[in-house]
């Protein structure tokens, strides 16, 4: 079996409900085919606090006692899944207790860590990062999109913190590209054009420095010191050609929600960013009692049964029958109400843009408690159709690259580049 696809799931900060996303959104994915979910958030273990399945080896024993990796994996037990519905999904645990060799990874075991995730047997690995932005962050997602970043209406910083993720990631890209030893350095761009593009990279990194904005302003201003030169263009392609995946957590209204957390993240971005990035919304997971119940229970929502019926009598009118019958008052049959459809039994891939449709409706006319099931199962529809539909490095990556096979992959992608009209006539300078 070879990886399809490795997903990453970040946040900018905690306390957004990153890891009970990437659990069940792992969990919903594996309803399509073998997944396994990796928690890299070594500090806190929060997979393992998640799901109550007895683990017998985590990142320690990869780590420290060089266990194979695929002899981590630790599977669901029959109390959690009697139906066996959710079979193909595995997890990596993080390791039980805080050590911090184990939290800061050596390049050599984060090399080895990164080769081990590239071999596992699935079809899609889904890596659950810590929150935050540092080099542990960084070194496993994608250069050339967001993996999934999971923000919440209840939590401006974070909001900000995840459009950071992706100036990080640009930003990341770009430094190493024109690095003075780095791939470009032997190309057509000579060392003073090195020095220049550097100069004006510093400028815009810099937040306290209001000169150039963002990388629509250094794409102008290099279009402005070089022409229309074929690497101006690439970048602007590059740039354009960035995607960004994000999921609301704690959706709690589309007016609240867009005010408070889509409108200020897509503001960041624009402003400090690019106005050019391709954004992609996968979905929203709406705040319901049941993931915190589901949490504490450590039986993820995903792996529950949907409770009650469609047009389900509520329970005064329960209450209003039972008195009518103690008082000799006829109560009329009503029709008995259809069971609700499961939309995590079943996905189709082929189907998987059409049937959005259909679980959409059901998440507008259910009850709030299953909603949140839909609404993976929503998400992994449309993250299945992004898979069939976007080039295979737009949505996570192949597979995880070392800091050695990045630079090879940042320079293919410069010289395969196509130029992105919009981003290309906003680099150059008006008439």
């Amino acid at each position: 079996m070879m990886l399809r696809r490795v997903v990453t799931v970040a946040s900018g900060k905690g306390g957004v409900g990153k890891s009970t996303f990437a659990v069940n959104y792992a969990l919903a994915l594996s309803r399509v085919a073998p997944t396994v979910l990796v928690d890299l958030d070594t500090g806190t273990s929060s997979v393992r606090n998640t799901i109550d399945a007895p683990v017998q080896r985590d990142l320690y024993h990869f780590l420290r006692r060089g266990e194979p990796l695929e002899r981590c994996l630790t599977t669901l037990p029959g109390r959690l899944d009697p139906r066996g519905l959710f079979s193909n999904f595995a997890f990596v645990a993080a390791p039980q207790h805080t050590m911090e060799e184990l939290i800061n990874f050596s390049d050599e075991r984060r090399d080895r860590l990164i080769r081990a995730i590239n071999t596992l047997p699935a079809t899609f690995a889904v890596v659950d990062l810590r929150a935050g932005l540092d080099a542990q962050v960084l070194d496993f997602l994608p250069h050339s999109n967001s993996g999934i970043l999971v923000f919440t209406p209840h939590h401006p910083a974070a909001t900000m913190a995840a459009a950071e993720i992706v100036k990080a990631l640009l930003f990341r890209k770009l430094r190493l590209l024109f690095a003075h030893d780095g791939p470009l350095a032997a190309r057509a761009v000579g060392r003073q054009q090195l020095g220049t593009i550097n100069a004006l990279l510093d400028r815009v990194e810099d937040s306290y420095d209001d000169g150039i904005p963002n990388l629509d302003a250094f794409l102008a201003d290099l279009f402005h010191a070089f022409g229309d030169t074929e690497v101006v263009r690439a970048l602007a392609a590059n740039v354009a050609s960035f995607c960004v995946h994000f999921v609301l957590n704690l959706f709690d209204g589309v007016h609240e929600t867009f005010d408070g957390a889509v409108a200020p993240f897509v503001r960041s971005l624009q402003r400090h960013v690019s106005a050019h990035l391709s954004l992609h919304n996968l979905g929203w997971i709406v705040t319901s009692p049941e993931i915190h119940r589901s949490n504490q229970e450590r039986r993820p929502i995903v792996l529950q049964t949907p409770t009650g019926p469609e047009g389900e009598i509520d329970p005064i009118q329960k209450q209003l029958d039972a008195l009518a019958k103690q008082v000799g008052i006829e109560v009329f049959k009503r029709p008995q109400p259809k069971p609700i459809k499961d939309f995590l039994l079943s996905i189709d891939p082929d189907r998987a843009l059409y049937d959005q449709l259909e679980v959409l409706n059901a998440m507008h006319r259910d009850k709030a408690s299953v909603q949140v099931r839909d609404n993976f199962a929503y998400i992994v529809r449309r993250a299945v159709h992004l898979l069939n539909s976007l080039p295979p490095d737009q949505f996570g990556q192949r597979r995880l690259l070392t800091p050695d096979e990045l630079l090879p992959a940042l320079l293919e992608s410069i010289g395969s580049s196509t130029p992105a009209p919009a981003a290309v006539a906003a680099a150059a300078p008006p008439p």
